[in-house]
């Protein structure tokens, strides 16, 4: 792993773990970890892992790592995929209606992943800070469905859902 590559990891690691609302506050939890950042690389870094900024429960900011769409390179591809694995916390079922427990914030970039799958069985979803409601077609069967969402939630939320599915 290049330098680079250990930064954004470090820096996904920590926007993961803690809740980082400034620039300044990052560059100081990487230097506590041995890495010494300028604030321009850090623009860059943060920008090329698509982070935003969104409101915490508190009252304040902090940053988020997008989970969706395409990255610019691998190294920020694997990011979203750890996103992905730390920021999906449960699965459950309601007749036609599916809800998925995010981390704060993390829940509008799951939700937009969901709609990029394109199935006629996904009739859309609704997504909140940490939760998203996902509406499901009347003739959709669960085990499809298990299937379809299989590709973007980590593999033990969907073991740990799968009596839902599979009854």
């Amino acid at each position: 792993m290049n330098k680079r590559q250990a930064r954004l990891a470090l820096i996904v690691k920590i926007l993961i773990n803690n809740s980082i609302g400034s620039q300044e506050e990052l560059m100081e939890m990487l230097e506590r970890n041995g890495c010494i950042v300028t604030q321009a690389t850090l623009s860059r870094d943060l920008k090329s892992l698509r982070t935003s900024k969104v409101a915490t429960e508190l009252g304040g900011y902090r940053y988020v790592i997008a989970a969706n769409g395409t990255a610019a390179d691998e190294v920020a591809t694997h990011a979203m995929n750890t996103v992905r694995q730390a920021a999906i916390l449960s699965i459950s079922v309601s007749h036609s209606l599916i809800i998925i427990k995010t981390r704060n914030g993390y829940a509008g970039g799951v939700a937009y992943d969901i709609d990029e799958i394109s199935s006629p069985a996904i009739l859309g979803t609704i997504a909140g800070a940490d939760t998203v409601f996902m509406a499901i077609s009347d003739d959709a069967s669960l085990p499809e469905i298990y299937v379809l969402l299989s590709d973007i939630i980590p593999p033990a939320v969907m073991e740990a859902g799968r009596h839902y599915f599979f009854k």
